[in-house]
C-alpha cells in the first residue's frame, strides 16, 4: 500500500487543540484563528493513516461555493504533488492511494449523504448549518463505523446547532470543547486588533474575536424579531385547532429543497404549526406526504412564478395544486426586501411551535445579508444558503397572508377576493 506523508506547521494552540481531540470535538475559535486550516490538516492526516481501504471524510459547509471557497485551496495545496493522490475538481473530491476519500460539500445538499457511511466529518461554520443535517443524516453515517466529528465556528447566537453541540460538550465523555478568543491565541498582533476593534460595531467585535454567544447576530434580518417571541414565550407548543383550516406557503426550488410552512390564523394571531422541508422530491410526491398527516391542507399560496408554464409538460405549478382540490392563492410580485419587511411586520403576532418548527426558526436566525469583508459593506441581496428556502416560505406566507386582499382560485375559477374569517367547519370554503 503506498504511503503518503504531508508536514504541517502548527501554531502552540493549534497543537494544543490537535492532542485534545476527542471522538466529538466542538472548537469555538475567533476570525483568522486558523481552525479551518487545522481541521482539513487532520482530515488529510486520517485519510492518508487510515488502515481502511475504504475511509471515507467529509467536511461540510453551509454552502458548497462557501466549502470551495475557504477549504479546497487548502487541500490542493496541501496534497498537489504527493504521489498517488488524484483530485476531482467538479466534486471537491480528493482520493487517495490507500483508497481513503476526503470530499467537500454544503449543507445545502446534506440530503445527499443519506445512506453513505463516513469515518470523520467536519462541521464548518456549524452555526449556519440545519440541525437535522447533523441528527438526521450525518451522526447515523458515523454510527456504524464509530466515526468522529468536529464542530467549527464563531458563536452567532444562541439558537442553532454550534451551541447545542457546545453545551453538550460539557458533559465529557466522548465530547470535548475548546473556546479561544482573540486574546488567547496571540494569532493576531495588538495593533490589528486595536484596528479591528476601532472599525466593528461592538457586537460584531464580540461575536467575531471575542466569541460572546450573547452578541446579536451580524446581519441577521428577524434575529431581534425571532429573539423577542422567544422572551415573550411565542416559541411553545402550538396545537392544531380542528375548527380552523390549515394554509400552506410554499417556496418552490427547481433543483433543490421545497419548503412548506403550516398556518392556521386565530384572530390576529398566526400559528406556525409545522415547517418541513422535501429534496429531489416532485410536488406530487409532496401532496402524498400531505395526505399523511394528522390534519387536512386547505389551501396554498404559492410564488408568483407557480402560473409559468413548464416547458416539458405545459402545465403550471398552480395548476397541480388547482387539481388536487386545493385553493390557491398567489403571493403578489414584490421585491425581496419589501417581503423581508412584511415578514418583520407580521412576526410580532406569530407564534411557532418549538418543535415542529424547530428547523423554521433557526432559519430565520440565519438568514442574512452577506459582508464584503474586505469592503466592510453590507451586500444588497440576501445570502443564499440553506436558510433561504424556510425564510423564502415565511415571506411568501406575509406576502399572502390571509387577511391581505387578494384572488383565489378553486379549480382553476377565481372566486372574488378574501378575507380573514374566524373560523370554519371543514371543508374548503371561507368567508369571501
Amino acid at each position: 500500500m503506498a504511503h503518503v506523508e504531508v508536514v504541517f506547521q502548527l501554531r502552540p494552540y493549534q497543537l494544543q487543540a490537535y492532542q485534545h481531540r476527542s471522538r466529538f470535538t466542538v472548537r469555538v475559535f475567533h476570525r483568522r484563528a486558523g481552525k479551518t486550516f487545522l481541521a482539513i490538516t487532520e482530515q488529510i492526516e486520517g485519510c492518508a493513516n487510515s488502515p481502511r481501504p475504504d475511509h471515507r471524510a467529509y467536511y461540510l459547509a453551509p454552502t458548497q461555493k462557501h466549502a470551495k471557497k475557504i477549504a479546497w485551496d487548502y487541500v490542493r495545496k496541501f496534497l498537489t504533488g504527493v504521489p498517488g493522490v488524484s483530485f476531482n475538481e467538479t466534486e471537491l473530491r480528493a482520493d487517495f492511494p490507500n483508497g481513503a476519500r476526503l470530499q467537500l460539500l454544503g449543507a445545502e445538499n446534506y440530503d445527499s449523504l443519506r445512506g453513505l457511511y463516513a469515518d470523520d466529518v467536519c462541521l464548518d461554520e456549524t452555526a449556519q448549518i440545519p440541525r437535522s443535517a447533523w441528527t438526521k443524516v450525518l451522526l447515523p453515517m458515523l454510527a456504524d463505523r464509530q466515526g468522529r466529528a468536529t464542530f467549527l465556528g464563531t458563536p452567532a447566537g444562541r439558537m442553532n446547532l454550534l451551541r447545542e453541540v457546545w453545551d453538550k460538550a460539557e458533559g465529557g465523555g466522548d465530547w470535548s470543547r475548546l473556546l479561544l478568543t482573540v486574546y488567547e491565541t496571540g494569532a493576531l498582533k495588538a495593533g490589528e486588533i486595536a484596528s479591528l476593534r476601532a472599525s466593528m460595531s461592538d457586537e460584531e467585535f464580540a461575536q467575531e474575536f471575542l466569541c460572546s454567544w450573547n452578541a446579536a447576530l451580524v446581519g441577521s434580518y428577524y434575529g431581534k424579531e425571532v429573539a423577542r417571541a422567544e422572551t415573550d414565550g411565542r416559541i411553545t407548543s402550538v396545537r392544531h385547532e380542528r375548527a380552523l383550516g390549515v394554509t400552506a406557503a410554499l417556496d418552490l426550488g427547481f433543483s433543490d429543497a421545497m419548503v412548506a410552512t403550516f398556518w392556521q390564523q386565530v384572530g390576529t394571531e398566526h400559528r406556525c404549526i409545522k415547517a418541513q422541508a422535501w429534496a429531489s422530491t416532485s410536488i406530487p410526491q409532496m401532496l402524498d406526504d400531505w395526505a399523511k398527516l394528522p390534519w387536512r391542507v386547505d389551501e396554498v399560496i404559492l410564488p408568483h412564478d407557480a402560473a409559468v408554464r413548464e416547458l416539458g409538460t405545459g402545465i403550471t405549478r398552480r395548476e397541480i395544486f388547482l387539481d388536487r382540490g386545493y385553493g390557491v392563492m398567489m403571493a403578489p410580485r414584490q421585491s425581496i426586501h419589501e417581503g423581508i419587511e412584511s415578514v418583520r411586520n407580521l412576526l410580532p403576532q406569530v407564534l411557532f411551535d418549538k418543535v415542529e418548527c424547530e428547523t423554521l426558526i433557526e432559519a430565520l436566525l440565519a438568514y442574512r445579508f452577506e459582508t464584503n469583508e474586505v469592503r466592510g459593506v453590507a451586500s444588497k441581496q440576501p445570502l443564499h444558503d440553506w436558510s433561504s428556502h424556510w425564510a423564502d416560505s415565511m415571506r411568501y406566507y406575509a406576502l399572502g397572508r390571509v387577511g391581505v386582499v387578494a384572488p383565489r382560485e378553486y379549480g382553476g375559477q377565481a372566486t372574488g377576493l378574501r378575507s380573514r374569517s374566524t373560523g370554519r367547519q371543514g371543508g374548503l370554503g371561507r368567508v369571501i
